[in-house]
């Protein structure tokens, strides 16, 4: 038996790489702190926008080589603060905090569940990809088209929007006034991620 376990133990990898399906991590990318998330909506009396400010965390993205394939994926999770977003407007913050229970749930996650990155050839490419967005302790998986572009060879911006609902995370959007003023059900969530490589002398291209 302890043979056995031995042999397997030598064979394992090297059929993993015979077969092309060990992914090495070629790379880590750091979300820059000039990231941000918009987020746009409309009530029955006006529209309003809150952006989050000062992103507070250390996320770090992880870049592999696809054995398999020969893609290059991206993937890992993003976390922004619920008080980081600011409505310039203090009762209308105020109400999208509550909304989105900070207290219970102080981060809204990004799971970036897989983006192909394109080559880095000076142009923006759409590039089609999966995201679990978790609000107030609800996730739903939801597809995205990023925009993937390099300000330069140690970063990596990925900007895109999708439209949300209060009701697919089981939330009631906001009222006022006995319900007089209601916000609507849809939302714009419209991201714009900076990436920054996290280790450029041990990283490849």
């Amino acid at each position: 038996m302890i043979k056995s376990s031995f042999f397997l133990a030598i064979l394992l990898p090297l059929i993993g790489f015979a077969t092309g399906h060990v992914d090495e991590v070629e790379a880590k990318w750091k979300v820059s702190g000039t990231s941000r998330v918009v987020v746009e909506g409309q009530s029955n009396v006006n529209e309003f926008k809150c952006v989050t400010i000062r992103y507070e965390g250390n996320d770090v993205l992880s870049q592999r080589n696809d054995n398999a394939s020969g893609k290059r994926i991206l993937e890992g999770s993003i976390n922004m603060k619920v008080k980081s977003f600011d409505c310039e407007n203090r009762v209308m913050t105020r109400d999208l905090r509550e909304t989105l229970q900070k207290d219970a749930y102080p981060e809204i996650t990004v799971d970036v569940v897989s983006i192909t990155l394109p080559d880095n050839d000076g142009k923006s490419h759409k590039v089609d990809g999966q995201a679990e967005i978790t609000l107030a302790g609800e996730t739903r998986l939801m597809d995205f088209t990023w925009e993937v572009s390099y300000p330069n060879s140690q970063k990596i911006r990925l900007s895109g929007n999708r439209e949300l609902k209060f009701s697919q995370f089981n939330i009631d959007p906001p009222t006022k006034m006995m319900g007089m003023i209601r916000v609507r059900d849809e939302l714009l969530v419209d991201f714009d991620l900076v990436l920054e490589l996290a280790d450029p002398d041990g990283a490849s291209m």
